[in-house]
């Protein structure tokens, strides 16, 4: 699989400001992983289960550590992650379905 794209992952964490509410920090986890990225035509709304959820692409890269409290950055743009699998369980590639963040 030829991975042509390059996306950062960033990892989101909370911590306390000054005023005793909660701020989002966001840390550098992975740069520049290469990927295969799979353009929704809009937005495709998925079931799954008993859930669903809007996606606007399917991303295919190599196994690395990642969650669905991560986000993606693509030229410049973030998006949220809403899955994250690992087909068969093989550790060859992962499927990430991501949706914009607004």
């Amino acid at each position: 699989m030829q991975y042509k794209s390059k996306i950062n992952i960033l990892r989101v964490s909370r911590a306390s400001d000054g005023m005793g509410g909660w701020t989002k920090l966001s840390a550098m986890l992975h740069e520049n992983v290469p990927c295969r990225i799979n353009w929704k035509k809009g937005q495709e709304k998925i079931f799954f289960d008993k859930n669903s959820y809007f996606r606007d692409a399917v991303i295919y890269c190599s196994v690395i550590d990642i969650t669905n409290q991560d986000i993606v950055e693509y030229n410049g743009t973030k998006y949220e992650i809403v899955s994250v699998a690992n087909p068969d369980e093989t550790n060859k590639y992962m499927i990430i379905e991501m949706r914009l963040v607004v």
